[in-house]
């Protein structure tokens, strides 16, 4: 048994769908693809129908249990790697839960909850649904769950991972310190070191695994420093 990398892309064009191919090669990720339908929406947030999501990444899990030991899923559109699963899953483990999502900066889709969150001297203590990756044991029952709130279509994936956060009914840890993912929303560019041979934080040390644009944040940077 091994890990995989699920994501989602369909026909029409993503801005950095081939960045993201390319980089998962680089560092010996085969991607696959758990819903390769065309969403609607036209990249609109507002507009996508989100249980889609959610309803595609408990159906490969449901899938494929038995044959993965980790589930990994990211965005693919705004995601590049610079790390393989030798250090992802090692960094995953030094987080101590079966359940891992990315932290970002800013509480969204509701600010309103962002004090129901526990204290946390990092500044990405929000979650993050552009990465998570999980225990197939553990990631059975939350993505059954994430789908059947999901299919009430009045939530985005995002905002039901937050409820189901807070209210503790899974293991779920954020990479708050950033050491598998680092997203880049708002200021957060301003808090990498780009003069070492990897982007490193400012804020904790950490190197990242993979980087997430957070749907409109600029990725060429990040391209341009991995490189080709």
């Amino acid at each position: 048994m091994k890990p995989v990398l699920a994501s989602t892309w369909g026909p029409t064009h993503k801005k950095y769908l081939s960045a993201f191919l390319d980089t998962c090669k680089r560092n010996g990720l085969d991607p696959q693809n758990f819903d390769d339908r065309d969403w609607p929406g036209g990249g609109d947030y507002r507009l996508i129908p989100w249980y889609l999501k959610s309803e595609g990444q408990a159906r490969f899990v449901r899938e494929h249990a038995s044959e993965f030991t980790h589930f990994l899923f990211t965005d693919s559109y705004d995601v590049v790697f610079v790390a393989g699963w030798d250090e992802i899953l090692r960094k995953f483990e030094a987080l101590n839960s079966p359940i891992v999502f990315a932290g970002e900066c800013y509480c969204w889709p509701d600010i309103n909850q962002a004090g129901a969150y526990p204290a946390n001297p990092h500044r990405c203590r929000y979650v993050n649904a552009g990465m998570w990756l999980a225990t197939s044991e553990a990631a059975v029952p939350f993505t059954q769950e994430l789908a059947q709130i999901a299919s009430k279509r009045d939530k985005c994936d995002q905002q039901i991972v937050v409820d189901m956060f807070l209210s503790k009914r899974h293991p779920i840890v954020i990479d708050s310190g950033c050491s598998l993912c680092f997203c880049l929303n708002l200021d957060s560019p301003n808090y990498l070191d780009m003069t070492g041979p990897r982007p490193r934080t400012t804020d904790t040390g950490e190197e990242p695994c993979l980087f997430h644009a957070n749907g409109g944040s600029d990725l060429l940077p990040i391209c341009r420093k991995i490189g080709p």
